[in-house]
């Protein structure tokens, strides 16, 4: 048979074993690698396969073997800052084991969520990484229900799904304790959508620290947000506005943090001077941004590594159905804490 060598979809194994002069289960054991072959043989057979341009038919490969080596990535906002790197530890790592990536990107909505859901099911990859918006339990217990693996990023829901997370809780605490040793006594919290488990944590860890140095709290110190620019800069101006008193905020992120300094800065009042700020995240802005931004560094891109690792160890069934993994942030002290000769201890 004359071979279309410039046409790589017209190889079969057939064809291989024909030209490598093997049966097809010789072929179809060399490129799986099940069974030791003499290395004669495996020569010959990867000379055909080259010469041929012979590609294996992935979706039948997955058919056969429920492996596609692919998995979905599901995130609530690729605008969002901190999801870029945490996509590209899911890729690097992937791409480590031959894992193609399917980025989906929700805006947080959970009908969104629940079509992406679907369709990776049906696409047949090997597993899903989950980072869901703010209403997403619905949509979490249907993945509990899915025949593959599952892990959450970021997100602690329940307990019968993989999760992987950096400690929010001590992440909150850090960054208001930073916030007292510096000498600010008033300190507001600027929180995200308080249905998701990190910002609940976050929050917890922002009141203990008050507690734990003897500084009142109050619910008029907590003002909402939702992790986008746009909410820190209403946050600000909600503190104007209602005449709270306070001398330093910590925000449960970054972007809300810059919002909300932004605010304060147009409005006349300096940043550190007067009113201190820290963030959450250390998104690549916060270096730069002016004053630079004191804010809790969370291990976004290693975040990313360790769930395609839990991932993986699922898919080969080397751990069992749950698993948790928390990561620990580090703060990271930049301009926009300041001093009022409090110290660092």
């Amino acid at each position: 048979m004359e071979q279309d060598k410039n046409n790589a979809i017209n190889a079969t194994i057939k064809d291989v074993a024909r030209l490598a002069k093997v049966s097809i289960a010789t072929v179809s054991r060399i490129l799986n690698g099940k069974e030791t072959v003499s290395p004669h043989l495996v020569e010959r057979v990867m000379s055909a396969v080259e010469e041929l341009r012979y590609q294996p038919n992935a979706v039948a490969r997955a058919l056969k073997v429920r492996e596609s080596l692919s998995m979905g990535l599901i995130i609530p906002d690729i605008e969002n800052p901190f999801f870029p790197a945490l996509v590209r530890g899911v890729e690097d790592a992937a791409q480590m084991h031959d894992y193609s990536v399917i980025l989906c990107n929700t805006d947080g909505k959970p009908a969104e969520e629940e079509r992406y859901i679907r369709f990776l099911y049906n696409k047949r990859v090997d597993g899903i990484l989950f980072t869901g918006g703010r209403y997403s339990d619905d949509n979490v217990a249907m993945l509990a229900t899915l025949s593959i693996p599952v892990v959450l990023l970021d997100r602690r829901v329940g307990s019968q799904l993989s999760t992987v997370v950096t400690d929010n809780y001590l992440g909150g605490f850090m960054a208001t304790e930073h916030l007292i040793k510096r000498g600010r006594s008033r300190i507001a919290f600027i929180s995200g959508p308080p249905e998701l488990s990190s910002v609940q944590t976050r929050r917890e860890g922002y009141v203990q620290a008050l507690r734990q140095h003897g500084l009142s709290y109050g619910e008029e110190l907590v003002l909402p947000g939702d992790f986008t620019f746009e909410s820190g800069h209403r946050a600000a101006a909600r503190l104007i506005a209602d005449g709270l008193s306070v001398d330093a905020f910590f925000a449960a992120n970054d972007m809300m943090a810059i919002g909300a300094i932004e605010y304060l800065r147009a409005y006349g009042i300096r940043v550190p001077e007067e009113i201190a700020a820290v963030g959450y995240d250390d998104i690549r802005m916060a270096a730069w941004y002016k004053p630079s931004l004191t804010t809790v560094r969370q291990p976004v891109y290693q975040m990313g590594q360790c769930a395609v690792r839990r991932m993986l160890e699922l898919v080969s069934g080397g751990v069992r159905r749950y698993s948790e993994e928390v990561l620990r942030p580090e703060l990271v002290i930049r301009d926009s804490s300041g001093s009022r000769g409090g110290k660092e201890q």
